[in-house]
């Protein structure tokens, strides 16, 4: 508060008492005087000069009263603007009063609603820019998932099925030729199929990568035990089952952890080194929970960059968008476990 305004309306009330104290004694004093000049009687002029004292003191009431009725209507919009605040309204302002206690406090209010619509604009912007960078983030992970599952046909079933049609080429020219080789033959038509077999394995793989259709059919349960175990088989792991498989939960609850499940694999696969990976799948009551555990080299998760970060942003991701707590538990050298506990309360889980 500045030095002026120190002496504002406390001083200006004090003032106005002592004003209307000394002139009502002026005044008595002159009255009685006035009235004794005029050869008047003493108690007459008593009586004049009092209610000369009580005029000025009812002029005093009447202009404290005035003062203080200014006040309280100041106060009053004060209180009015607080309470549009309070209902978002942050352009309201207060009309600027005379330069005392009350304006200093409206000058702050004014002030305060100010800071305030600037920070809820900024709020806003950033909201709009948040939302702006999740849409972009999506679409980075979908371009990202797409050149992921490009190159997985292209290491894989492409290449494959460029050897099956190298070696059935080279079957058809020996039969064509009469080759009386029926050993090598068969040899030849027995290794035709294994990469057909291997192929279509591959291709299932990556359908189920796509839109897992048992998800849909039978839960959960079924689906995150099938895909698991074909990708047991292709890395070679050994696989702990302890799925659930009565758990049907389907739709984006089921989605969301099917695709947590398969963010994790795929880092053990790339990253861990393992030779084995438990998954478990329980649900008790409207509670489930997911773990992927494997043996391998583990991370420290406090590091500042990681070979997992990516993966594991994913997963966070993927987790918070269904109301679901994730909790990693990895020490180097011994493994990392992956637990997901999500809650179905009013949720349905079908």
């Amino acid at each position: 508060m500045s030095a002026e305004r120190s002496f504002g309306l406390q001083w200006r009330l004090a003032a106005i008492c002592l004003a209307a104290g000394a002139t009502g004694a002026l005044v008595s004093l002159i009255s009685y005087v006035a009235t004794v000049y005029l050869g008047l009687q003493s108690q007459v002029a008593i009586i004049i000069a009092l209610l000369s004292g009580i005029l000025v003191g009812f002029l005093a009431a009447i202009a404290g009263s005035l003062i203080t009725r200014s006040v309280k209507l100041r106060l009053w919009e004060a209180g009015r603007m607080a309470g549009s605040i309070a209902r978002g309204d942050y352009q309201a302002r207060l009309d600027k009063g005379p330069e005392d206690e009350v304006g200093w406090l409206e000058e702050q209010l004014n002030l305060m609603a100010v800071q305030l619509e600037e920070a809820i604009g900024a709020l806003k912007t950033l909201a709009e820019r948040n939302r702006l960078l999740s849409e972009e983030a999506g679409r980075g992970a979908a371009l990202e998932e797409r050149m992921r599952l490009a190159r997985d046909l292209h290491d894989t079933v492409n290449q494959q099925l460029f050897v099956l049609v190298l070696r059935a080429a080279a079957l058809r020219k020996k039969i064509k030729d009469n080759v009386d080789n029926s050993e090598a033959l068969v040899e030849e038509s027995e290794t035709l199929e294994l990469i057909a077999r291997q192929a279509h394995s591959q291709i299932r793989e990556l359908i189920m990568q796509i839109r897992p259709i048992s998800l849909e059919r039978e839960g959960l349960g079924k689906a995150l035990q099938e895909y698991a175990t074909n990708l047991a088989e292709r890395e070679g792991w050994k696989l702990v089952d302890q799925i659930d498989l009565t758990v049907g939960l389907t739709g984006e609850q089921g989605e969301g952890l099917f695709r947590i499940a398969q963010e994790a694999l795929n880092n053990i696969s790339k990253h861990a080194q393992a030779d084995q990976v438990n998954i478990r799948l329980l649900q008790q009551g409207d509670s489930v929970q997911m773990q992927v555990h494997d043996n391998g080299k583990g991370f420290e998760p406090r590091a500042r960059v990681n070979i997992t970060a990516v993966g594991l942003s994913g997963i966070r991701e993927r987790a918070a968008a269904i109301g679901a707590q994730v909790i990693v538990d990895s020490v180097f050298g011994r493994g990392t476990k992956l637990t997901v506990k999500l809650s179905l309360a009013g949720e349905g889980s079908d």
